[in-house]
């Protein structure tokens, strides 16, 4: 029988999910690809941006050339070369724009996620590299990344779980859909004017006794195999990020706050 979990645990995994939680500032401009929402774009920006706003033509040329505006004057975040599907409210894929802005824009973006247990229990995490511009030196689930235009998520799935952790999905065992939600909070980049809107959908597997997983992208500090104990302390020493630790909490059977939705 688990023995039971400190009820400290349970108020602060309240507390990470009201922060996974916050709705986008009512003053953000809502951004409009015909008739879909895709966005929002924070009031000090928009006046900068609104004749360059895409209303007909190639969008997505558009919004490259938007993003390149956005680089230039120092509101874009990380710049990676790679590109996000733009989708509506109803999901369906209306063009794609670059990676390093997706959150000053408040894109919609999908993630993965992967809990690796080892055969004896322990939880597998790794410790985000300290030049990351988003949470860098945290430690969060063994794999997890965005899923990139053009991809499913079973496709982003094996892609990031090589690249972040070198193993293929081929040679892990038992890997299982967990679950998914929704996250909505402010985000550093752009100068502090963005927005995180993420859709994560998190998966868990055995990791075969005697492998070890070895980052491939130079995104990765190092991994820990831990006892779940140890996440926890981890996860209440505030070292992971919120969501890993909503993932964890999930993924280990920990009692989640009675209001959460």
């Amino acid at each position: 029988m688990r023995p039971p979990i400190a009820a400290d645990l349970q108020q602060w995994l309240g507390a990470c999910r009201a922060r996974l939680s916050a709705a986008p500032l009512p003053t953000r401009h809502p951004l409009r690809l015909g008739s879909e929402t895709v966005g929002s774009v924070h009031p000090e920006l928009w006046p900068h941006m609104a004749a360059h706003w895409p209303s007909s033509g190639d969008t997505s040329e558009a919004l490259a050339q938007l993003a390149n505006r956005l680089r230039a004057s120092g509101h874009a975040g990380a710049w990676r070369d790679e590109l996000l599907a733009v989708r509506g409210a109803s999901g369906h894929e209306l063009a794609a724009v670059e990676r390093g802005v997706v959150r000053v824009l408040g894109v919609r973006t999908e993630a993965v996620h992967l809990v690796g247990l080892a055969p004896d229990g322990r939880v597998w995490l790794q410790q985000r590299a300290f030049n990351k511009a988003n949470d860098p030196g945290l430690w969060d689930t063994m794999v997890g990344g965005l899923v990139a235009q053009g991809e499913t998520r079973d496709q982003a799935l094996v892609r990031e779980t090589w690249e972040e952790a070198g193993l293929r999905l081929l040679d892990l065992s038992d890997i299982r859909p967990g679950g998914v939600f929704d996250v909505s909070k402010p985000s550093p980049e752009g100068g502090g004017l963005g927005h995180l809107w993420e859709t994560i959908h998190w998966f868990t597997t055995v990791v075969p006794e005697g492998t070890t997983p070895v980052n491939q992208d130079g995104e990765v500090a190092c991994f820990e195999a831990l006892e779940p104990d140890a996440v926890r302390a981890r996860v209440l020493a505030g070292l992971c990020t919120d969501e890993a630790a909503w993932v964890l909490a999930q993924a280990l059977g920990w009692p989640l706050p009675v209001s959460d939705p």
